[in-house]
Parts: structure tokens; C-alpha cells; sequence
């Protein structure tokens, strides 16, 4: 038998409805590299994780890791996007130029 950790995500949306969906954090393996995951995970702070059995031959780990990835890819990158990040990392840039600037000048004087 083979066991994989996934975790509960749970929200409310804009009516106050409950709305949960499960996404998985592991392939499946054995329990014993389960049991670590699950112990890493649970250290770092996360919360609502599950320890899950995945049988011979099921299906549930396969369809909940491409609902989890419909959910995460929600659109393609596009220029415009690359065009503002760039933007963006070209003024930190002149930032940090004036700072340093900024600091060699109090240097020499």
C-alpha cells in the first residue's frame, strides 16, 4: 500500500457559502516517507494536511493533482506581463544605483 499527504483548503465565498477543495503535496510512496513529509509539512506551519492511502490501481491521487493544476494555471504569461516586470526590475535597478551613490558619497566626504 502506497500513501501520499495532501491538504484541505477551505474558504467562504462572497454569498458565505463553505467552499473545501484538496490538493495533493506528494506522490504517492511508502509510509514511511509519508510520515516524514507529513512531519516536514506540519514543522513548516502548515495546516489541514491529511495522510491519505492510495490503493492499487486508484484514480483519486491522478484526478485531484489536474483539478489542483486547473486551479493554479489560470492564464498564460503574456508580453505585456514580461513587459511590466521588466519595467519594474529596471527602477529597483536605478534605486539601488542611487543608493550606492548615495553611500559613496558619504564615504568621501
Amino acid at each position: 500500500m502506497k500513501y501520499y499527504v495532501s491538504k484541505t483548503h477551505l474558504s467562504l465565498n462572497a454569498t458565505g457559502r463553505l467552499s473545501a477543495r484538496e490538493t495533493v503535496l506528494t506522490k504517492p510512496d511508502t509510509l514511511t516517507a509519508a510520515k516524514s513529509a507529513l512531519r516536514r509539512y506540519r514543522a513548516l506551519g502548515i495546516e489541514d494536511l491529511h495522510l491519505c492511502e492510495h490503493p492499487v490501481n486508484s484514480r483519486r491521487w491522478g484526478a485531484l493533482d489536474r483539478a489542483s493544476n486547473k486551479v493554479r494555471k489560470t492564464r498564460k504569461l503574456t508580453l505585456a506581463d514580461v513587459a511590466a516586470d521588466l519595467a519594474e526590475l529596471d527602477k529597483l535597478e536605478e534605486l539601488k544605483m542611487a543608493a550606492r551613490a548615495a553611500i559613496a558619497e558619504q564615504e568621501g566626504s
